[in-house]
Order: C-alpha cells, then structure tokens, then sequence
C-alpha cells in the first residue's frame, strides 16, 4: 500500500474507491427496487383510471393441475444429496408457487380516500419471486419470476395430463 507524502500513512485512494463502488452498487439496486415498485404503482393506477380497480377472472389457479418433476431440484434433508421431489413435495412447492405469484387483486380491499384517489394495500403481491435449484456444480441457480410458466420451466416441472396422482 501506498504510503501518503505528506503524513507517511497508508494512501485512502484505495479505500475510498472500494467505498464509491460499493456505495454505487447499492444506489443501483435500491433504484431497481424503487423503479419496480413505482411501475407497480404506475399499473395499478392506470387500470384503476380505466374503471378496471379489480382484475379480471383469471383462468382455473394452478394448484388443480398437476405437476412432475424432471430434474433433480430437492436437496433431501437426511443425506444433503440432490434428487427429484416426490410427489407430495411437488404438490406442496406448486401450491406455494400458485399462491406467490398470484396476481389476482379481486380478494384485495380498495379504499377510496377523501381526495378521490383510491388505494389498495398489495400486501406482498403482484412481485416477483425469486426461486432456486441446485446446479451441477454444487451451487444454487437463482431466478426471480412472476408467472406461473418462468417457475416451472425453471425449476423443470412438467404438467401432466393425469389429474389423479
């Protein structure tokens, strides 16, 4: 390290750039998330606009078809080997990510304030997920989704045809 001239201590060029690159980083992220949330709340607002506060009917929810597994995505509590879900563990992780990437607002309240506006508190919803599985090479893959298609696809799950598993 660099000493400085003037005092013979170590140079702060050094750590005040690791500190800019740093700062900048998460000035990026948090702008990520603040654009997100703000496109969110744009949406909204727009479709509220249009006379159109609740959704849709949306097709039949996911959690009634059912799903195999093609890959291996489970890492099996006993033994830290990877290995394809059961069936049950298939159901189970479908139904959760039914319920996550639920898009529906029909069930959420809408307020309408003294000004006019009107407000509906999302409580989690309408978000992206963020998923993982086990690579080849011992680490996790992570992708964030937002529909039903991008979760299966990643996590290698199949719909099939038989409804009785």
């Amino acid at each position: 390290m660099k000493k400085d001239p003037r005092n013979g201590r170590p140079s702060q060029a050094k750590k005040t750039k690791k500190r800019s690159s740093r700062l900048a980083r998460i000035g990026i992220i948090l702008v990520a998330i603040i654009a997100a949330v703000g496109l969110g709340t744009v949406v909204f607002s727009q479709s509220a606009k249009n006379g159109r506060a609740k959704s849709p009917k949306t097709a039949p929810k996911a959690s009634h078809k059912t799903y195999v597994a093609t890959r291996e995505i489970t890492v099996d509590q006993q033994t830290g080997q990877v290995r394809k879900p059961t069936a049950q563990e298939t159901t189970e992780l479908v139904d959760y990510l039914s319920s996550a990437l639920n898009r529906s607002t029909d069930d959420i309240p809408v307020v309408t304030r003294a000004d006019g506006s009107r407000q509906m508190t999302l409580g989690g919803r309408l978000g992206p997920v963020t998923i993982a599985r086990p690579a080849a090479d011992g680490t996790m893959e992570v992708r964030c989704v937002t529909t039903m298609e991008e979760a299966t696809a990643f996590l290698g799950l199949e719909e099939t045809s038989d409804q009785a598993q």
